[in-house]
């Protein structure tokens, strides 16, 4: 098709928002189609980049801002339909920014600096290939799944739920390898 993966990156992103204009307008079965090919390209347009060996910063930027643009016109758009109780729906998108921040402040540096001590349960997934996660896109197909079913109410108490359970393990996780590394270190 002759596209250069920033190209993608931009298909992606109008995708996305498509999606959630979709959802303003009540359009669910179009959102949630539009939501999915969104999630398609956005993985797409970085492997594009690496099998065409067309990597840079300015596409690795573009591809965040266009990330969080959609995120943004997305669970906003959610909350303009849904019939929840104003704090549900300030939770619904203060969850998604407070788990960006905390992933890309604390998770992902800590991550750098030390090895992650994880659970026997999570080592169990891990090595299956399976990643536990509550991340970005199981609530881009939990959001499809519950516009077709016309329910997004219950999505959002689900996300709100099970978002704020995954960043609250993720840093449990480091802080008790912290712990693990400390007593080692003083052990030797």
């Amino acid at each position: 098709m002759r596209l250069t993966p920033n190209m993608v990156t931009v298909i992606a992103g109008l995708f996305g928002i498509g999606a959630g204009l979709s959802f303003i307008f009540e359009q669910w079965i179009l959102g949630a189609i539009l939501l999915q090919l969104h999630h398609l390209m956005d993985g797409a347009d970085g492997n594009l980049a690496r099998l065409t060996n067309r990597c840079s910063d300015f596409g690795a930027k573009l591809d965040q801002w266009v990330d969080q643009i959609v995120r943004l016109v997305l669970f906003v758009s959610i909350t303009f339909v849904v019939d929840v109780p104003m704090w549900a729906k300030v939770l619904f998108v203060a969850t998604i920014y407070i788990d960006v921040i905390v992933v890309h402040k604390f998770v992902l540096p800590f991550m750098r600096k030390y090895t992650i001590v994880r659970s026997k349960w999570k080592q169990w997934f891990f090595s299956r290939g399976i990643i536990p996660a509550f991340d970005i896109f199981l609530i881009y197909f939990l959001i499809s799944l519950f516009a077709i079913i016309n329910n997004l109410e219950m999505l959002v108490f689900i996300v709100i739920v099970g978002k704020n359970l995954d960043w609250l393990y993720r840093v449990w996780e480091c802080l008790k390898s912290k712990y693990l590394y400390q007593v080692k270190h003083t052990e030797t």
